[in-house]
């Protein structure tokens, strides 16, 4: 605007005046070019028939053109639960590089980053990678949530317990709670046998709020599965499967729908989980 306002002062032609406003403003659209890809890449992509191959194509042309470290965080994090995870990680490693150039100003962004990049490198099956990230970035003392949240589900997910316990109540003494760390909680109590305790745990959290991932309802359920609680199980995977479902996600729609299906047949054990069969527990934990 400045500029425009500075050209149409300056004393020279109308005509002359025009042009160089003209070309300004095309400098300033090709210098902001890669916001209007993303809104392209979004109108395509939230249209009442979505084209993710357009849309894909337009965000991926915008990161390229260009965007604030922060903006580009956020679209990384779109291609990592929703596209493609490769060109995620890309992504997130161009934003570590700029970043470190003005490491002062951009210590922040470097963390979501790299908490990001690795959701990148899980979907992608590089899982060791991505747990020591995360663990590089909590050693220089950096805990936020979306680190304990991310770190603690994967330590879980390779039945690093001691590991995730540790992390879990260091989060706790530094942090809020949150639902996805009440829930790496309770699925730790689940893991180790604490069954009453993480019984009363998802009871009481799904009673108070409504999670919208679909691991709070999964673990709640395996809790009521091990206690032969089928009946409130069934009723936990099935508003799991109300929740939206990423390529982030540990549990998948069809694993839900397998777990419903090996139930269904099954009545409720009446001793409330007392005297359960010692094999059929660790079946559960196995699986």
């Amino acid at each position: 605007l400045i500029v425009v306002v500075g050209i149409m002062v300056m004393p020279i032609a109308q005509t002359a005046k025009l042009a160089l406003v003209v070309l300004a403003l095309l400098v300033l659209l090709y210098l902001k070019r890669g916001y209007f890809y993303v809104a392209l890449g979004s109108r395509a992509l939230n249209a009442k028939e979505p084209d993710e191959e357009k849309a894909w194509r337009f965000y991926e042309q915008g990161w390229k053109a260009g965007l604030p470290l922060h903006y580009t965080v956020m679209l990384g994090n779109l291609f990592v639960q929703r596209g493609d995870a490769a060109v995620a990680l890309k992504i997130f490693d161009s934003v570590l590089v700029r970043a470190t150039r003005k490491r002062g100003q951009n210590a922040e962004i470097a963390i979501s980053a790299t908490v990001s990049r690795s959701m990148a490198l899980w979907v992608l099956n590089r899982r060791e990678e991505a747990i020591e990230s995360l663990m590089e970035v909590r050693k220089g003392g950096k805990m936020d949530k979306n680190l304990a949240i991310n770190l603690g589900s994967y330590l879980l997910e390779e039945g690093r317990l001691d590991e995730a316990r540790q992390l879990i109540d260091e989060a706790s003494s530094q942090l809020p709670e949150n639902p996805g760390m009440t829930d790496n909680r309770g699925h730790l109590m689940l893991l180790v046998g604490q069954l009453s305790a993480a019984h009363a745990l998802y009871e009481r959290f799904l009673a108070e709020g409504t999670p919208q991932f679909p691991e709070a309802y999964v673990h709640a359920a395996q809790v009521n599965i091990a206690l032969g609680k089928y009946g409130r199980a069934g009723k936990q995977l099935h508003e799991a499967l109300t929740k939206p479902f990423y390529q982030t996600s540990v549990v998948t729609k069809e694993t839900v729908e397998t777990m419903l299906a090996q139930i269904a047949d099954l009545h409720d054990s009446s001793d409330d989980g007392e005297g359960l069969d010692e094999q059929l527990v660790a079946t559960l934990y196995e699986e």
